[in-house]
C-alpha cells in the first residue's frame, strides 16, 4: 500500500501483511464492501467507525436514514458489535436533530453497539457551524440524557469549546479520544487529539465519491486526476 508517513508527510510503501499490521481501522458511511469481503479481513485486528447522522439533506449520495439502520445491523453481524463505533458527526443542523438521534440511537443499542462519538461540523470542513455555543451545548446535553443505554456518548477530544466556564459539560458528556492504540494493545505515536498516528491511503489526489456539502474531500478543485471509487477509508496504525 501506499500512503502518507504522518511523521514526515511523505508518500511512502507500507505492508498490510497482518503479522505487520497492528489494526486496521476503517471510517466509512457505507460499509457494504467491508461485508462482502469480510473474509479478507479476518487475519486482521479491525474496528469500523460507522458514520450514520441522518442529514440526508447535505448528504445526498450517502445511504439514507433507512439504509444506513440496515447497514449497521448488517455490519453488526458480520463483524460483531464490540467491532463498531457509531459516528454522529457533524451533528446534523436540522430542527429535529434531537429526534433523530433519538432513532438511531434506539436501534445502536440494539444491535448491543456501545460506544458513540460525536462532533459538530470543524474548520476545515467546507459548510461553517451556525448554530451558538449555548445551542450545541444544549444538543449535548440533550442527548447525554436521551441516549438508549448502554450507549455511551462521547465528545470528539479535538473540540474543546466546551471545556471550560459555563459552557463546560463533561458531567453531562466526557470527552473521548476515538483511537489512541490501546484497542490494537500497542503503545503509539499520537496526534494533538491523542489519536494514533496512521497511515492513511486517502490523499489530496483523491475526493470520496459521496459529496456530502460540509466535507473538505467533496471539493473537487483537490482531485484534477482521479476519484475514489471505495466506500471507505481505512488506517493502519504505526508500529512503534
Amino acid at each position: 500500500m501506499y500512503g502518507i508517513d504522518p511523521r514526515t508527510a511523505s508518500p511512502d510503501r507500507w505492508s498490510l501483511a497482518p503479522e505487520d499490521t497492528l489494526g486496521l481501522v476503517f471510517w466509512t458511511r457505507n460499509p457494504a464492501s467491508l461485508i462482502q469481503d469480510k473474509g479478507l479481513l479476518e487475519p486482521y485486528q479491525k474496528v469500523i467507525h460507522f458514520t450514520l447522522t441522518g442529514w440526508e439533506e447535505v448528504e445526498h449520495r450517502a445511504p439514507t436514514l433507512e439504509e444506513g439502520l440496515e447497514l449497521m445491523a448488517r455490519t453488526a453481524e458480520a463483524f460483531g458489535p464490540e467491532k463498531i463505533v457509531w459516528r454522529f458527526s457533524p451533528i446534523p443542523d436540522v430542527p429535529d436533530v434531537l429526534e433523530r438521534f433519538c432513532r438511531i440511537s434506539q436501534r445502536v443499542a440494539e444491535l448491543g453497539i456501545t460506544q458513540c462519538y460525536l462532533a459538530y461540523l470543524q474548520p476545515n470542513d467546507l459548510m461553517q457551524e451556525a448554530r451558538s455555543k449555548e445551542i450545541r451545548r444544549q444538543n449535548l446535553v440533550s442527548m447525554a440524557v436521551l441516549k438508549a443505554p448502554p450507549l455511551e456518548a462521547r465528545l470528539c477530544n479535538e473540540d474543546d469549546t466546551f471545556r471550560e466556564g459555563d459552557l463546560d459539560l463533561s458531567i453531562f458528556m466526557p470527552y473521548g479520544v476515538c483511537e489512541d492504540g490501546s484497542r490494537f494493545a500497542s503503545a503509539v505515536v499520537t496526534e494533538g487529539c491523542g489519536c494514533a498516528l496512521m497511515v492513511d491511503p486517502f490523499t489530496v489526489n483523491e475526493s470520496c465519491i459521496y459529496g456530502c456539502k460540509f466535507c473538505y474531500a467533496a471539493d473537487k478543485s483537490l482531485s484534477p486526476k482521479k476519484r475514489s471509487t471505495t466506500t471507505s477509508v481505512f488506517r493502519l496504525p504505526l508500529s512503534p
